[in-house]
Formats: C-alpha cells, sequence, structure tokens
C-alpha cells in the first residue's frame, strides 16, 4: 500500500561480534559476525527482540468482546455520498473500453454523445498527433466518459470489469483511464486485493474500515493535486482490482462497516496498514519522521505469519553491485555498521527493534542507507533485522585431503558480543545474512496479527483501537 510511507529507522544499540571457533583436525574453522539490537534509549515493548516467545496472548484479553457502539458524525458533517477518482492507468497510447450492458461515448465536457454501442462491443479509443480517436476516427473531444443507462451496470477496461463510469482524458501526454465510482464500491474492489476473503470475518470488517478511511484521507491529496485523480490502483496507494476481485465474503464485510472511517481530534486518520509487524508495530515518527498519535508501537501476536521469520543471503561482490546501483557504491566492501538517527537515537534501532540503517565502508568512501532504502535496494521483507556474515572454510580430513567446509551457521554457534560501536567486518570471502521477521513497513494494522486478533475473539473495533491509539470510528453516512 502506500505512497506516504517512507519508512526508515529507529533506535537501539548496534552490537556485533567475532566469534572464532578453533577445531581440531577434521573440522572445520569458522568465523561468524553480528549484528543484532542493544536496550536502546528507552524499553522495547517487545519481550524479547526476536520474538519467538513474545506472543501477547494475554495482553490481547482485554480487546475481546468491548465493542462500542459506533458513533455517527454531527448531521451538518455528514454526507449522502462519496465519490473517488481512481487511476487504471496512464501515458497510454491507446485503451480498450466497453460494457455489459448497451453504452455510449458522451464528450465529458459538453455532454453530448459521440457514438453508441451495443454490449461487449469493445471500442479503441486513442491518442495521434495530438487527438483523441474513437476506432481510428478523430473526435475533437479531450475528455470521453464511457456511460451505461443502468446503475448495476459495468463498464470495462482492457477487459476488467469496474463498477461506475470511465473517463479517458488525454492531458497531451497520452490517455489517462479513471475509474468514477462510489467510496463504497472501491472498497468491495480493494479488500479482497489487499487481504485473504477466507480470513475470520471480523478482521475482514477492519480491513474495511481501514481501506475506506485511507481512501478519504487520501482524497483531495497528493494525487488530486498533481494528477486529477483521488488514487492509484497499485500498492503505491491500495491495490484496487475492479469487480473480478470481489466476493461474497469481502462485500458483505463492507456492507457490514458500510460509512465507517476512523477518526482522530475530529480528522480522519492515515490508516496504514501492513502484512506481518515481526512482533511489534512501529511509532510514525521511527518510521517515516512525522509524528502523528494515533500510530504508536504496539505488540501483536505475529507468531503465525508465514513472514514471522525471514533469511535473506547475498555474497559480498552481490552487496557492492546493489549499493552500486542504487547510486551508493563504496568500492570493495570492508565493513558494516548499524547508524543512528540523527537526534533520535544514540543507537541503530528502535525499541520494536527495526533498524534505522545500516553504514557501508568501503575502499572508495562510506555510504548510509535508511532502513526503507536498504530494504527495497535488497528486496527485504522488512527493517526488523540483524545482519551478521557467515565464512566457509576448508576442511582438511585425517588424510591430509581438503574437503569443503561448510557454514559456521549451520555448524557450532557462538553468542555474539557487543560491538560498542565498532563496525562488523568484511574481508570479502563471508556472506552477508540478514535474519528478519515480518513484512513491511510496520504502521499501524498488522494483518496477520489481527486475524490472530479476530482468532481470539475480538471484535473488529476492537481489534482497530489496539492498532490505532485513541482513534474514534464513526459513520460518515
Amino acid at each position: 500500500m502506500f505512497q506516504y510511507i517512507k519508512r526508515y529507522f529507529p533506535k537501539t544499540a548496534i552490537a556485533a561480534a567475532g566469534a572464532v571457533l578453533l577445531l581440531n583436525m577434521g573440522t572445520a574453522s569458522a568465523g561468524v559476525s553480528v549484528l543484532h539490537p542493544g536496550a536502546g534509549n528507552r524499553p522495547p515493548k517487545t519481550p524479547d527482540w526476536n520474538v519467538e516467545n513474545s506472543r501477547e496472548e494475554n495482553t490481547l484479553e482485554q480487546y475481546k468482546n468491548q465493542g462500542e457502539p459506533i458513533k455517527r458524525l454531527d448531521s451538518k458533517k455528514g454526507v449522502s455520498a462519496i465519490t473517488l477518482k481512481v487511476m487504471l492507468g496512464e501515458s497510454l497510447v491507446s485503451a480498450a473500453v466497453a460494457a455489459d450492458t448497451s453504452y455510449k461515448l458522451v464528450d465529458g465536457n459538453e455532454g453530448k454523445t459521440l457514438a453508441s454501442f451495443a454490449a461487449n462491443v469493445p471500442v479503441r479509443v486513442s491518442v495521434d498527433g495530438g487527438r483523441m480517436l474513437i476506432n481510428g476516427e478523430k473526435i475533437n473531444s479531450r475528455i470521453v466518459t464511457v456511460q451505461t443507462e443502468s446503475s448495476s451496470a459495468r463498464v470495462k477496461y482492457n477487459n476488467a470489469a469496474y463498477r461506475g463510469t470511465l473517463q479517458l482524458i488525454y492531458d497531451g501526454r497520452g490517455l489517462q483511464v479513471i475509474n468514477n465510482l462510489s467510496l463504497e464500491d472501491y472498497v468491495k474492489g480493494v479488500l479482497p486485493s489487499e487481504m485473504s476473503s477466507s480470513w475470520h470475518p471480523e478482521v475482514l470488517k477492519a480491513q474495511a474500515v481501514a481501506a475506506r478511511t485511507f481512501a478519504l484521507y487520501s482524497k483531495g491529496k497528493e494525487h488530486s493535486a498533481s494528477s486529477g485523480y483521488d488514487l492509484c490502483s497499485s500498492t503505491h496507494c491500495q491495490v484496487y482490482s475492479g469487480v473480478a476481485a470481489e466476493t461474497e465474503n469481502a462485500n458483505r464485510a463492507v456492507d457490514a462497516t458500510y460509512g465507517q472511517v476512523m477518526y482522530y481530534d475530529n480528522k480522519v486518520i492515515y490508516a496504514a496498514f501492513h502484512s506481518s509487524s515481526g512482533g511489534a508495530t512501529e511509532n510514525s515518527e521511527d518510521v517515516w519522521g512525522n509524528y502523528l498519535p494515533y500510530l504508536r508501537s504496539v505488540t501483536d501476536d505475529d507468531s503465525r505469519s508465514p513472514y514471522h521469520n525471514w533469511t535473506e543471503r547475498f555474497t559480498v561482490p552481490q552487496v557492492q553491485k546493489k549499493l552500486e546501483a542504487s547510486g551508493k557504491g563504496v568500492g570493495t566492501l570492508q565493513s558494516m555498521e548499524l547508524t543512528a538517527s540523527s537526534g533520535t537515537s544514540i543507537t541503530g534501532r528502535s525499541a520494536s527493534g527495526r533498524a534505522y540503517g545500516i553504514k557501508f565502508t568501503g575502499s572508495s568512501g562510506s555510504a548510509v542507507l535508511t532502513g526503507e532504502q536498504l530494504r527495497v535496494i535488497f528486496g527485504l521483507k522488512s527493517s526488523m533485522f540483524n545482519v551478521r556474515t557467515e565464512r566457509t572454510v576448508p576442511l582438511t580430513g585425517g588424510s591430509g585431503q581438503k574437503a569443503e567446509g561448510k557454514r559456521s551457521s549451520n555448524g557450532v554457534t557462538a553468542a555474539p558480543a557487543a560491538m560498542r560501536g565498532s563496525a562488523m567486518k568484511i574481508s570479502g570471502s563471508e556472506t552477508v545474512v540478514f535474519d528478519g521477521h515480518g513484512f513491511g513497513h510496520g504502521l499501524g494494522m498488522a494483518q496477520y496479527g489481527a486475524k490472530a486478533m479476530a482468532e481470539k475473539g475480538s471484535r473488529y473495533d476492537a481489534v482497530l483501537k489496539h492498532y490505532y491509539t485513541d482513534i474514534v470510528i464513526q459513520e460518515i453516512y
């Protein structure tokens, strides 16, 4: 989801170790180095950074069956309908449109009918020489609307069906395809695209409210100001897939929460959500710099998430190439260390264990990547990770012959000692290993944790109030 998220990373100590295990003939001599979190300058909110045992079953008992009546906005603030402009495609040379009933193409400015077509007859709208064309014939319009006579009809773009209407706009660079539809219909196309419809009904309701809130928060903001639409249809905003994604379970959850939106201090909140927290969500300022009182770090039960534990490995040459490709090349890599965010921490991590960033030092200089930058460049699932190295060394058998050694992590392990500010040295022969937890930026509702709450008996409003601090859920119409 989410363009507005520029996730970086918080505070906790950095530690590392070199442990050298020297064994007898016939075994390996292996080196292990690790960067791992310390306590930071405030207490962590998870019982242990590696959240294997941080199940919050007792804590979450308080959220069971504590639903409150949903409040209705003052009538003067309520609205009868909210429509959204959702971008399905832009900078296009052409687009195929249709509808599942008879339909017409209408001049978006003057309102006159340009052409009429039977159900499911496709029409090619294109741009050539600064003019729009319908099936190859030039028209004077720069905005064309696909309209049907029935509100239950579905318009189509590239054979995919959508509720509402379609607008094709020539903006001088190419065609924009915009889906105009109600907020409720939009959420029906988002919910099953962002969460499995087979999940518990209460967590589906929670996701429906979060998706509706995020859409309403976004309306009139970044995209509206610069591009003329409210939301895109990709993970940059929320994934919106139209009618094809809709399911009975998801639609039931949307209808059950009709018009419900989260507010804080009488304002619609930025309802960030992500897949898996790793055991604790994050404070907004520790991810993208801005303090939001309703996005506070909380613990959750992430133990059943498929992303609870993950590992990614890179050779040193691969690390160097990824740094170079991102414009952060340092030459031959010599060391790595966790770095603090200026003015916010004396360590390199947040209280939840997410990394602010890592400093890479090499033969031609050094570069610092924020946790989010590192997550993107290296394709990591989250910024809650440890960094260590593995080294393979030759084994010498009793006959004097050498055999290939094993990775140190697969053999004997040793607890690393705190580095206390020193960097993890890199010689070039190691594998750099990221051991992590969770999936996503860590802000707001963690979907797998919310699923666990619902399965333990929590209502959707209690789930939302766990992840979004001090919010009020209100019906807007």
